[in-house]
This record gives structure tokens, C-alpha cells and sequence, in this order.
């Protein structure tokens, strides 16, 4: 059985600045990801995407985001496991952990849970016809943006997933269609100002897409008004949800930590350790009063967490981590 210093269960930019940091502090690492690549949700639901709230970025897109992630850690030498996921945790004798995975075992004494929202599956559009389309026209997760260039688009929702994604296909669309079964939009307010300043933008609204028709693009987008009125049919080439996704934590539940609500773990923010001796949580799976669930607050959480695992893994070294300027020959190592 392999042993690690660490299993870090979940490959998303969370995860990977942990792993990065990890080889930094002299400790072995292994990422667990269910996904078949690094990056989480940067890569896996919106790549292009730009994203306005990382130090260091006036914008940069998920996907360029995850690619400097993955080459971070990967400067680190972390093993990795893509494919797989984290199954039971198993305490031992002498306080370490033999962490389960679908595909084999390691034994672990600390572990850092930074699955995200866990597992992920869309919200299905609940209008006639959506699913013979999907794919072809109908989409979960957005193909290249470019692919919407010069073509008419109707995205459904009006959080913030859905005004994002108006905004994104905006800039390559020649309309947008954003319809929402509320007259308000729930989006914050600066995106939604955002987006309807946009002259290729037009909203639908109280309306929900009742009905996809058609054999070939374009599509037949049937729009029911809510306040009455007779329904409306819109010609598109794509239909894109932004109804957001179910996530489930699968495993996570049976491992014995405690939960604040149904999928978030209970830290003290001190330290980002769990109820569990040696387990540590951090990114958006992580709850402590005031918490805020941006990428930029994990990364931070990371900071706070590797100073307790650390000392749990190597007593010895027990106090504050040295700073990076003192790690140069530690950060500069070649790669192979």
C-alpha cells in the first residue's frame, strides 16, 4: 500500500494550489479527482469563461486559470489520480488513515477535502423536446464560445450562472434570448447591469421555455408568457441552461465529519480542521461563520490549513512555516 504525507481529495484550483503548496513545505501529495482532468469546474463547466477576481489577473479564463494551477503543482511532483473517487476513511492505531478510493488504497496521516460542491449533474431544462436536442443544440455545458459566433442564442435562467453565460455569448452571438420565469432577476446587481447594457441582449421576462421544436438548427424555442398571453416562438441555432447543477458528496457523508447544511463541512477557521483528528477542509466545502465562496477565500484557506497539517504530519516541525523566500531551493528544484 502506498503512503503519502497527504491525500488531497478533489483537483480543482483549491486542491492544486494545495498540492503546489504541500511540495513546497516538503510533503508528499496525492490528488484524488473524480473528473478525467485537472481543474475542476475551471475546466470541466466553463473554460471560457472570464474570471475577475483572482489576485494577479486583471481577467484571465477558467481555463488559462487552471492551466498555471496545474502547472504550479505539478512543478511539485504530487502523484495523481484522475478518474477515481474518494471512497471510505478508515482511522488506524496510530492516528493515520487508509483512504479508499474506486481504484486502490493509501495510507495517509492527513487529509484535505477540497471536492468543491462535490459530484455535479445539471439542473434539466423541464421544457418538451430538450432532451432530443441535447448536445446538438441543446446544451448543459456550452461548447467553444465560438461556435455561438454570428448565430441566435436563448439562454434560460436569471442567476448568475445564466446572466454569465448571457454575457460571455454576447460577445460572440448576434442575439441573445435571456428568458427567466421571474419578472426580477436574482443575479447580482452589477452583473445584471452588465448584461443589459449589451444591445444584443433582450430579455424575456416573466417567460419559461415551455417547448423545443424543430428537426435541424434552427430550433423552435417556445416561450410561454406567465402573466398571460399567447405563447411565443423564437428561431435559435443553440439553447443554453443556466439552471446551475445538483452536486452530491457521495462518500464524504459516511466518513463521520460534521456537516453545516447539506453540502458544506464544519471547520474551526483557524486551522481548517474538521471534527476528525487530521482531516482538514478548505475552499468552498468549507463553512465557518462568514464565510465567502470565492476562489481567491480558498486559496487563503490553504495558507491557514498547511501550518496545522504540517505539524500534524512532522511534529518535529511544529510552528510557523517558513516564509517562501527561505524555500528557494526547495521552489527551484527541476522537473522531471
Amino acid at each position: 500500500m502506498e503512503r503519502f504525507d497527504l491525500a488531497i481529495v478533489g483537483g480543482g484550483p483549491v486542491g492544486l494550489f494545495a498540492a503546489a503548496m504541500a511540495g513546497l513545505h516538503g510533503l508528499g501529495a496525492v490528488i484524488v479527482e473524480s473528473l478525467p482532468q485537472l481543474g475542476g469546474q475551471l475546466t470541466a463547466l466553463y473554460p471560457e469563461k472570464r474570471i475577475y477576481d483572482v489576485a494577479g489577473f486583471a481577467s484571465v479564463t477558467a481555463q488559462d486559470l487552471a492551466r498555471a494551477l496545474v502547472d504550479q503543482a505539478m512543478h511539485h511532483r504530487p502523484a495523481v489520480r484522475l478518474g477515481v473517487t474518494a471512497a471510505g476513511l478508515a482511522p488506524q492505531a496510530d492516528g493515520s488513515y487508509i483512504l479508499a478510493t474506486s481504484q486502490d488504497e493509501f495510507l495517509v496521516p492527513a487529509v484535505l477535502v477540497t471536492a468543491g460542491l462535490g459530484a455535479f449533474t445539471p439542473r434539466r431544462l423541464p421544457a418538451e423536446g430538450a432532451d432530443r436536442f441535447e448536445g446538438r443544440g441543446v446544451y448543459y455545458i456550452p461548447p467553444s464560445l465560438s461556435e455561438f459566433r454570428g448565430k441566435d442564442v436563448l439562454v434560460v435562467g436569471g442567476g448568475d450562472t445564466a446572466l454569465d453565460w448571457a454575457w460571455e455569448i454576447a460577445q460572440h452571438a448576434r442575439m441573445v434570448h435571456l428568458v427567466h420565469r421571474r419578472r426580477e432577476f436574482r443575479a447580482q446587481p452589477g452583473v445584471f447591469e452588465r448584461v443589459k447594457g449589451l444591445h444584443n441582449v433582450a430579455s424575456h421576462t416573466p417567460c419559461e421555455l415551455r417547448a423545443v421544436l424543430g428537426g435541424e438548427t434552427p430550433l423552435q424555442a417556445v416561450l410561454a408568457h406567465l402573466e398571460g398571453g399567447a405563447d411565443e416562438t423564437i428561431a435559435v441555432q443553440a439553447v443554453v441552461s443556466g439552471l446551475g447543477f445538483h452536486a452530491q458528496l457521495g462518500s464524504l457523508k459516511e466518513w463521520g465529519l460534521t456537516f453545516q447544511g447539506a453540502h458544506a463541512i464544519a471547520v474551526d477557521p483557524s486551522s481548517m480542521a474538521t471534527n476528525l483528528p487530521g482531516v482538514f477542509a478548505a475552499g468552498d466545502i468549507a463553512a465557518y461563520p462568514g464565510k465567502v465562496k470565492l476562489i481567491a477565500t480558498g486559496f487563503g484557506e490553504v495558507g491557514i490549513a498547511m501550518g496545522p497539517i504540517r505539524a500534524h504530519v512532522r511534529p518535529e516541525l511544529k510552528g510557523a512555516l517558513p516564509h517562501s523566500t527561505n524555500l528557494r531551493a526547495m521552489a527551484d528544484r527541476p522537473q522531471v
